[in-house]
């Protein structure tokens, strides 16, 4: 699903508009459909709502879910900025019924607003947005943010700059639980500077005209769960361990033999054929009793090794930094030609010897956390352009970074950007990047391209976190373990 500018997104509303024909008031209130059907599977009745409108279009979108919730037997207040705005605002004020309550924002008790609220709906400003809120407008947002109710934006949490990341202001935003957005997520909701900032984003359809979006020019693209699936395909009955791939990890160390372990065991249980681990003697014990699949080789065998044997190779998880592990990482770098992960400590190795990137082959994935990343690119702190020059080492070298984080992004060598919203805080753990690094690595072993196999481990990843969470009872005492053992059941079911 592509992602589009602000401008483009007003050119959408105004092609469907043109196209089907119908009035901006009637899409308005389409939209307000999509939101009450929302509302009404997750919000309880016996729930206080209270909205806070703008004068705008985002404020009409707000007074008309206000209208359809009141109708439905909740309980809701407005507060309003003025009874006068936009055309669609005026007419979804002049819509709400009279016993409705309304109250001034300039009553409002700054120090003591929005008590008694379960849940507060932010329609104050829209994508039309273009600099940040000032005066008494950041003073009722920061009004807002205070309240410990469930927090919901329409659209855009007010105060979010859509394409202008630059220009956001962290104190006059809207702190969102939730981000009921419409069509597609606009930019400042995915990117990885000002996404902790919207809270959950929710897509909602509002049948806007295919033909805009499928002409529009985007680099930007929203992944769903349901465009990955297809990605999986059932095992032949006459198959063998051979065709799914021979994987080898070049990993661990004595004291974090764990790591080596979990990004092992992910890459099994992600389907490939046959796995083989170079360690170092020391972890053998612990390889073979946690891991009999797996085949073992020693540091001393590394250059004694048929790398043509092997269909992907995984560097960094629990491998230490030494001369030694340097020196073996150039090695194998000047050697291999297939596919290749770097992660972890291999990542921290390479950011300090940037050099050796002219060795990596092409299409080589690095699946980098924010400090790595940081690293890798040679920013002190990350920032709104933080992107751009991920996206020129990925041009210059040929490969793919991945970004990891609630969102990960993916950057491309061609240019294009894809965003996966499949992280939760059970990931929030050692362990888990070493656990998506192995199932990465396995299916491309298994013959994926290097989007395909990150689409599909981060796909395993989020599934088996959600099942784990599911399973123990809260996020946060999930291990990367429990999600280990739930990996199996998040494979999509097959037909």
């Amino acid at each position: 699903m592509k992602i589009l500018s602000i401008p483009q997104t007003q050119a959408a509303d105004q092609n469907t508009i043109e196209q089907e024909p119908i009035s901006s008031l009637q899409l308005m209130e389409r939209a307000a459909d999509a939101l009450f059907t929302w509302a009404w599977e997750q919000l309880d009745l016996e729930q206080k709502i209270s909205f806070v409108c703008g004068k705008g279009n985002n404020g009409g979108d707000g007074l008309a879910l206000a209208r359809k919730l009141h109708q439905a037997g909740y309980d809701i207040i407005v507060y309003y900025v003025a009874k006068e705005g936009s055309a669609d605002y005026q007419a979804n004020w002049q819509a709400l019924p009279e016993d409705l309550k309304r109250i001034s924002l300039s009553e409002l008790q700054l120090e003591n607003g929005f008590q008694g609220v379960d849940v507060l709906v932010d329609a104050l400003f829209g994508s039309g947005l273009n600099r940040p809120p000032e005066g008494q407008y950041a003073e009722w947002i920061r009004a807002m943010n205070r309240t410990k109710a469930l927090k919901l934006a329409i659209d855009l949490p007010s105060g979010l700059l859509g394409d202008k990341l630059d220009l956001i202001d962290f104190d006059s935003v809207f702190r969102a639980d939730y981000c009921l957005t419409f069509q597609y997520p606009k930019r400042a909701l995915v990117h990885p500077f000002s996404a902790h900032l919207a809270g959950q984003v929710v897509v909602l359809n509002i049948g806007l005209h295919p033909d805009y979006l499928q002409k529009a020019q985007s680099n930007w693209y929203w992944q769903r769960r349901e465009d990955i699936e297809g990605l999986f395909s059932p095992r032949l009955k006459h198959s063998y361990k051979g065709d799914y791939g021979h994987a080898l990890l070049f990993c661990g160390a004595p004291q974090t033999m764990g790591a080596a372990l979990i990004a092992a065991e992910a890459a099994l249980r992600s389907g490939v054929g046959l796995l083989s681990l170079n360690l170092p003697e020391q972890g053998f014990m612990a390889a073979n009793a946690r891991l009999p699949e797996a085949m073992l080789n020693t540091r001393a065998e590394l250059k004694s090794l048929n790398l043509n044997r092997y269909t992907a190779l995984l560097m960094g998880p629990g491998l230490g930094i030494t001369h030694q592990t340097e020196a073996q990482m150039e090695y194998l770098l000047k050697q291999w030609q297939g596919n290749l992960v770097l992660d972890a400590d291999a990542l921290n190795m390479l950011a300090s010897h940037p050099q050796w990137f002219d060795h990596l082959p092409k299409g080589t994935l690095l699946t980098p956390h924010p400090g790595e990343y940081r690293r890798l690119i040679g920013l002190d702190q990350l920032g709104p352009d933080q992107l751009e020059p991920g996206l020129a080492l990925a041009k210059r070298h040929a490969i793919f970074i991945l970004l990891k984080g609630s969102i990960s992004t993916l950057i491309c060598p061609d240019g294009d950007l894809h965003f996966f919203d499949w992280g939760s805080a059970a990931l929030a753990k050692g362990g888990s990047g070493d656990l998506l690094a192995g199932c990465i690595t396995a299916f491309l072993a298994q013959g994926k391209s290097t989007y395909e196999a990150v689409a599909m481990g981060l796909y395993l990843q989020g599934g088996a976190a959600q099942k784990a969470s599911n399973a123990i009872g809260t996020e946060a005492a999930v291990l990367s373990s429990d999600i280990l053992k739930q990996l199996g059941k998040a494979f999509p079911q097959q037909p």
